[in-house]
């Protein structure tokens, strides 16, 4: 019998293996190198969960939506952390791609 547990654990640490999550670890420690733009970061951080939570409690405001788009303007102009935004997006499109593979049984159970 299959211990489905085991290979997520394998999945887990295939991954770390992975050149995208290398790629993703190197740029994130570049970036805590810089401490003004680790700062920047860490803000930018806290404000996209804040505005994550304000979204799902249905309580978002037009100057909360201003604030993260001020803020993500300014990480922009940041090297190292469009750097890591962009190693990011690559581990982020690898993890969907295997999750894709993943629930293939069950698309195919529905689409059968």
């Amino acid at each position: 019998m299959v211990n489905i547990y085991d290979s997520a654990n394998q999945l887990e640490q295939d991954l770390r293996s992975t050149q995208e999550y290398k790629d993703l670890k190197t740029a994130y420690d570049a970036v805590k190198a810089d401490e003004s733009a680790y700062q920047q970061f860490k803000e930018f951080q806290k404000a996209q969960i804040d505005f994550q939570n304000k979204q799902m409690q249905g309580s978002t405001k037009e100057t909360d939506l201003d604030n993260i788009k001020e803020l993500g303007a300014q990480v922009e102009k940041v090297k190292v952390i469009m750097n890591l935004m962009n190693k990011e997006r690559a581990l982020a499109q690898l993890i969907d791609e295997i999750n894709q593979i993943m629930f293939k049984p069950v698309s195919e159970l529905y689409q059968g």
